[in-house]
């Protein structure tokens, strides 16, 4: 009994020793909670110029388009509520040749682990830290309108705008959602580390459903809005 007690001990001994055989792995570190905060880029004196692409839908076969650019500059921080945030200077002009006007003042601000966007005075929670593709989070948290689930899509990946390659971006979607018969909401930007956002496109339309164009992916009403990043900088630095 005593020789199979101790064979029945020594096989325990081995199978634990067996199983326990992975430990020895370095665990997995947790994501760095700063991880993603340079590309929703907020330096003082920061500017990035756009060209924009903009269809405005009014009805089946009545449509405005416009071509334009945009100028956005980080101007300085200001407190409110306990969080600090930065303005968000707003300029266009149709082309190269003219000044650049002043369209609106927006504000941003990255509060614990949201990046969060003020545009004409509606809040949106743009991206959230540590960055990470598995993460999902409500795009209108801030807000009263419908929740909106967004995702990252790719992180520290490249992304081409025009000619440009841009290395180390974060692309986020929206919304992917169409039925191809009533409606189609697309919507994704992309960020670039230390730069900022350097694309967006919106195509958020309402399709013809009635008998005569039903399923024809006719625009019926709605907006498709292209931004591209065509240079950034800082502003004491311009030529």
């Amino acid at each position: 009994m005593k020789l199979r007690t101790w064979g029945l001990l020594i096989i325990l001994v081995a199978i634990v020793l067996a199983c326990g055989g992975g430990d020895d792995e370095e665990p997995i570190p947790p994501l760095d909670p700063e991880l993603g905060k340079s590309y929703f880029f907020l330096q003082q004196g920061k500017y990035r110029e756009y060209n924009v692409y903009e269809i405005r839908y009014y009805a089946v076969d009545i449509s405005d388009t416009f071509t334009y650019q945009l100028r956005e500059e980080v101007g300085e921080p200001f407190s409110s509520g306990g969080q600090v945030s930065h303005i968000m200077n707003r300029y266009v002009r149709d082309d190269d040749t003219q000044p650049w006007e002043l369209d609106s003042v927006w504000s941003a601000r990255i509060e614990g682990d949201k990046a969060i966007s003020v545009e004409n005075n509606i809040p949106f929670v743009k991206m959230t830290f540590p960055a990470d593709i598995s993460r999902t989070w409500d795009r209108n948290l801030l807000n009263s309108r419908e929740a909106q689930v967004t995702s990252m899509l790719n992180f520290d990946s490249n992304f081409t705008v025009g000619l440009n390659t841009f290395l180390e971006t974060a692309e986020i979607e929206i919304s992917n959602d169409e039925d191809g018969i009533t409606f189609r909401d697309i919507r994704r930007e992309v960020y670039r580390d230390s730069i900022g956002l350097i694309y967006k496109f919106y195509d958020q339309v309402k399709l013809c459903s009635r008998q005569e164009c039903l399923g024809q992916q006719i625009v019926e009403s709605g907006r498709l809005y292209r931004e591209e990043l065509y240079a950034h900088g800082k502003i004491d630095e311009e030529d």
